[in-house]
């Protein structure tokens, strides 16, 4: 890295076929984004979109495993945003970063439809999120009051019919979530998030398929540890995980 980019770390993904930078002090990509990739449903071809898309990191990780790509992401950060257009030419991966916000008629996703939307939104609450005085990171972290509910309405808006919307989030969100899918999508699948030494699922990630009549399904939860001779402090990960983290491999269901 140039000596202006010492404030920026430059990270592996995938085994190292992925490397991004990304601000040392502010939001930073881990797991939650490298497991959305890999659910995410693309083929060749498809037109797919990423809401706040941060350094590129759920885009870029399903462009490595998915050639063929119509990529768009979109980042209200000006910052993330030149880091995410930096890190597509530094792995030389085609996709169209916009900056703006993605509720904004001005962003160029207004006539857009996509076979694919997927977001990691901001999932702590105000009360929840200890905060550190980085504006960039909390805008990222921190929920605003019914954002979550606006990006799946975006989402279900722009996405084409039989098209899939895939998210991130806490389990406590559930019911919300599916209030807004529930109507306009189906066949929504839920696959719980498990770590070791919690009686509850730590994530969710939801797929749902607009226009679809299918029913929900709660799926059999992916544990992030290996479970050994019954020790819940065990922090190795699992086979299955660890597919996913250092192949880039995909989640089916």
């Amino acid at each position: 890295m140039e000596k202006s980019d010492k404030q920026f770390s430059d990270d592996a993904f995938l085994g190292g076929k992925l490397r991004l930078l990304q601000p040392k002090n502010g939001f930073r990509a881990g797991i939650d984004s490298v497991l959305l990739a890999s659910t995410v449903p693309a083929v060749p071809g498809d037109m797919v979109l990423d809401i706040g898309t941060g350094v590129g990191t759920v885009l870029f990780c399903l462009m490595k495993r998915v050639s063929g790509l119509q990529a768009v992401g979109i980042e209200i950060q000006e910052e993330y945003h030149t880091l995410a257009v930096r890190n597509a030419k530094k792995n030389k991966l085609p996709a169209k970063i916009l900056l703006g916000d993605f509720e904004s008629l001005e962003n160029g996703l207004t006539n857009c439809a996509f076979d694919q939307i997927f977001f990691n939104p901001p999932y702590y609450t105000e009360h929840s999120y200890k905060k550190g005085g980085n504006p960039g990171k909390e805008l990222a972290s921190v929920e605003k009051p019914d954002m979550l509910k606006k990006m799946l309405e975006f989402s279900l808006r722009r996405c084409k019919p039989y098209g899939h919307i895939t998210l991130i989030n806490r389990p406590a969100k559930l019911g919300e979530i599916l209030s807004v899918l529930e109507g306009e999508a189906g066949d929504i699948k839920i696959l719980p998030i498990l770590s070791s030494g919690r009686n509850s699922a730590l994530r969710i990630i939801i797929r749902a398929r607009k226009s679809a009549k299918g029913e929900t399904n709660l799926l059999e939860g992916l544990n992030l540890f290996e479970n050994e001779m019954g020790r819940v402090d065990n922090k190795n990960y699992s086979l299955q995980l660890l597919d996913v983290l250092e192949q880039g491999m995909s989640l089916s269901f």
